[in-house]
């Protein structure tokens, strides 16, 4: 199997959400490649080395892969589709709100991630992106904030 670059850009990220859960499987299966992951990171605006650490990614691993166009084990591909899938979810939500025009879905990201949040016990989205039930439960709080159980 071919290796598949993640999405990126703004309708991308919406595609990866909107992606069924088995394409999602094999994307982290084949490995997202470390370029990638770079790049997500660039447009979340929230710096290289905190989405690193907030990942439990080792900086030298990916500046390594990268050098080399090399790709993530499935492990760590998971977690940054995670992150990514989120800001495809925020768009989603902000699409159906019926006015996207001119929204900066991964700036409002990076902020929303940093912020401590009371529905997650005080605690900031962004330190719980390191595991799955971690990220499972940022998602279901973002979904709740469109339901107006704000967060």
């Amino acid at each position: 199997m071919h290796s598949q670059a993640a999405p990126t850009g703004l309708s991308h990220y919406l595609r990866l959400y909107q992606a069924s859960a088995l394409e999602r499987v094999e994307m982290i299966k084949a490995g997202l490649s470390a370029s990638e992951a770079k790049r997500i990171f660039a447009d979340l605006a929230i710096g290289q080395g905190a989405a690193l650490k907030a990942l439990r990614l080792s900086p030298a691993t990916v500046n390594k892969k990268a050098k080399q166009d090399g790709t993530l084990s499935p492990g760590e591909s998971e977690r940054v589709l995670g992150m990514a899938k989120l800001v495809g979810q925020l768009e989603a939500m902000v699409q159906a709100s019926g006015d996207p025009e001119g929204f900066d879905a991964p700036g409002w990201m990076a902020r929303w991630l940093q912020a401590p949040l009371p529905a997650l016990g005080g605690r900031r989205p962004m330190d719980l992106m390191d595991t799955m039930e971690g990220q499972a439960l940022v998602s279901t709080t973002l979904a709740q904030m469109q339901g107006g159980a704000y967060a």
